[in-house]
């Protein structure tokens, strides 16, 4: 199997809280289409008695991420983790300032981090404060003082730490937040890496505020890790209960079986054959309805864009209220998958949950990504980490393993 690099994939997003079941799934959906499909690891800080603050770190299942140590906050506001992936050493940090007095909370919060700190540093999170308020603020100004900001940029600077978006964009200005009391844009969602290791940033990007008052940012760098080039399909049991799905199916099967049932083949043959056509026509179909999903998603969040980009050059309210109005349509549109997809997960526990098969099977199996052997110690004794050798070494082990001799016939 052939591999290619895969790079570390990290998002920070204020997402005004998580306690509604609609905004955890749109949360999901948008890391899905980053990137991958399941995070059922995380880590979580949260106020003990309010609904108020708290902060989360998600790992997806295949990142196999080994922590090593945690710092949490009591009230929710910061999140310290430590761990490896693929045996490199990454330290994880998450914060949400206050609305007020946010200089002292960051140098109180991040003051410890020097001692907890090993490899990797990265932070990210909501300081509610435009760091260079002239590029960073829509009105060139911020209603926090000059003294304060200089206090966190020292303190940013005494770790080393860089913010990665306007390293790769010095002179662009972006936003990522808009208050509809100061009717003013700003961006003050951050991810900062310390200084020796920029070198491994591939891109850093803003997107667009959809779902929640805030924009993601999103910041992609160089790993230890590697991925398979290919990937198994599976039949999506939505397609079968679309009309139009069944009937191309019964085309393209009656189709083939008269240009193939002509006597000159085996029935067994044809039979098994269409296995693969069937297969290859719904592949087909189901990328083409994932394209017209895309699309419609991505016409929306191009409105979206648009309307921003015009709202921050004008500030109209007649622009604010179409802008509103575009995202409430694509809320509409990610609530209904939600639905969706409820309804589906229900059907299927429903079906399954009295009985030994596929959820039972999936149960003890684990996730299919924990199985991925990180490291192997050879037949030399020498510990590698290519995925190559390992493949290698797998292949000659399983080759004397069932490399059995046949029986030994008694002389005659």
């Amino acid at each position: 199997m052939a591999y290619e690099p895969d790079p570390l994939c990290i998002t920070t997003m204020n997402c005004r809280g998580l306690n509604i079941p609609e905004r955890r799934s749109h949360l999901l959906r948008e890391l899905t289409s980053k990137r991958s499909k399941h995070y059922p690891t995380a880590a979580l800080s949260n106020h003990p008695t309010a609904r108020k603050a708290g902060v989360a770190v998600l790992t997806h299942a295949q990142l196999q991420f080994q922590e090593v140590e945690r710092l949490v906050d009591p009230n929710g506001r910061y999140l310290f983790i430590k761990g490896d992936i693929q045996n490199r050493r990454y330290t994880l940090v998450t914060i949400y300032a206050p609305n007020n007095n946010q200089s002292h909370f960051i140098r109180k919060s991040l003051s410890n981090l020097s001692s907890f700190t090993e490899g990797t540093l990265i932070v990210g999170g909501d300081i509610n404060v435009p760091l260079i308020p002239l590029i960073d603020s829509s009105t060139g100004h911020s209603s926090i003082t000059q003294g304060a900001i200089r206090s966190i940029q020292k303190t940013l600077k005494n770790l080393r730490l860089v913010d990665c978006w306007r390293a790769m964009h010095p002179a662009d200005r972006e936003y990522t937040h808009y208050s509809v009391i100061h009717k003013r844009y700003a961006r003050i969602d951050y991810i900062f890496l310390q200084q020796e290791h920029l070198d491994a940033i591939q891109t850093a990007e803003i997107g667009t505020a959809s779902w929640s008052d805030h924009g993601p940012v999103t910041l992609q760098m160089d790993s230890p890790r590697v991925r398979p080039t290919t990937r198994s399909w599976r039949l999506q049991d939505s397609l079968l209960l679309d009309p139009s799905v069944k009937e191309k199916v019964s085309e393209e099967l009656t189709s083939y079986f008269t240009l193939n049932e002509t006597g000159d083949l085996p029935a067994t043959t044809i039979w098994e054959a269409h296995k693969s056509v069937l297969r290859g026509t719904l592949m087909h179909l189901a990328s083409q309805k994932k394209r017209e999903s895309r699309k419609h998603i991505t016409d929306l969040l191009t409105r979206i864009t648009t309307l921003e980009l015009q709202h921050k050059r004008s500030q109209l309210e007649g622009t604010y209220k179409e802008l509103l109005e575009a995202r409430r349509s694509l809320h509409t549109h990610m609530t209904k998958r939600h639905y969706s997809s409820i309804q589906r997960s229900k059907a299927f526990f429903y079906q399954h949950a009295n009985k030994g098969g596929r959820l039972l099977a999936r149960m003890l199996r684990g996730p299919q990504g924990m199985t991925q052997v990180h490291k192997l110690r050879t037949s030399d004794g020498t510990i590698t980490q290519f995925p190559d050798k390992i493949a290698s070494e797998f292949r000659t082990f399983y080759a004397s393993l069932y490399n059995i001799p046949g029986p030994t016939l008694p002389e005659e």
